[in-house]
């Protein structure tokens, strides 16, 4: 009997070990997982934290990158107004320039008529350029320089011209004549010649001594341009034959040179036709290139400027 108590109680206590063995192992094994995962939690937090940094520091970075941008942008459009203010600064200057130059030449260029021959079968027309001194031999006091092409006849008589003077080139009403009866020749085989002003009776636009003087140039301070380069701007006054009664003004750059019977042409891209042919082509500086001229050339149209510092000195 006592035996059996024995038994039964190492039997009670066999049990209880292998229970409480197994309730161990299971709870090491909850421990062992709870730890697993506290770990993979741990590492996700780590990786969560790691890639907030990465993305704060990022964010930073673009923070600072559009900052540098912005700057960029600013300092950009700082520079593209001063570029602007500088464009219409220098086209304001360039416009106020060209202003004055119109208002100092505009004046003194005149429309030339003249008879084509002795039989007044037919006109033609050019321009010319009116000044006032001596600075040409046997001429003077007062005298239109043109193209000798524009003045001389067909047959050979005697040239007669009407020269037209308008004190303001924008009114085509508003001009006074006079008149001229043979020229001066420069020189043989060179389109440079002179006409000398008459006065004009019994005419409603008769212009006077006075008036003409008001609208002729000085010959000493007129400045001939002592260069003329490629690329050079100028521009051409001159009176169209076609195309309206006012003065016309064309521009151009100069883009080459030419020489005939001794004489040194300039060639331009401005355009020159017959009717300002004899007229004046100027350089922004305010200083005389030459006269525009139209001339036939083997059976070509040639628009050229003769150059007169060459010419002449």
């Amino acid at each position: 009997m006592e035996q059996d108590k024995h038994a039964l109680w190492f039997a009670v206590l066999v049990i209880v070990s292998l229970a409480t063995y197994g309730l161990y192992g299971e709870t090491r094994r909850s421990l062992s997982e709870t730890n697993e995962e506290l770990h993979r939690a741990q590492e996700e937090i780590a990786r969560i934290v790691g890639e907030s940094e990465e993305t704060i520091s990022t964010q930073r970075d673009l923070i600072v990158q559009k900052d540098e941008e912005l700057e960029q942008s600013k300092e950009s459009e700082e520079l593209l107004q001063e570029a602007v203010a500088s464009l219409q600064n220098t086209s304001s200057k360039t416009q106020t320039s060209l202003n004055s130059l119109l208002s100092d030449f505009a004046p003194a260029v005149v429309r030339l008529v003249c008879l084509s021959d002795s039989l007044t079968r037919g006109l033609q027309q050019g321009s010319g350029v009116l000044y006032k001194g001596t600075s040409m031999s046997g001429i003077g006091p007062y005298y239109v320089q043109t193209n000798l092409h524009v003045i001389e006849t067909e047959d050979g008589s005697s040239s007669q011209c009407v020269i037209a003077v308008y004190p303001d080139p924008n009114r085509s009403d508003f001009y006074y004549i006079y008149k001229s009866n043979g020229y001066k020749l420069y020189k043989s085989g060179v389109d440079l010649a002179f006409l000398e002003p008459e006065l004009v009776s019994g005419h409603s636009k008769a212009g006077t001594l006075g008036q003409l003087s008001d609208s002729a140039r000085s010959s000493v301070d007129t400045a001939l341009c002592t260069t003329a380069g490629i690329g050079d701007h100028i521009t051409v006054l001159g009176y169209p034959g076609i195309g309206g009664d006012t003065l016309t003004v064309t521009d151009g750059i100069v883009s080459g040179f030419e020489f005939r019977e001794g004489a040194r042409y300039i060639k331009t891209s401005a355009k020159i036709d017959q009717g300002n042919s004899g007229g004046i082509a100027i350089k922004d500086s305010g200083c005389l290139v030459g006269i525009p001229t139209y001339v036939q050339f083997q059976n070509e149209s040639l628009g050229r400027i003769l150059d007169l510092y060459h010419l002449l000195n």
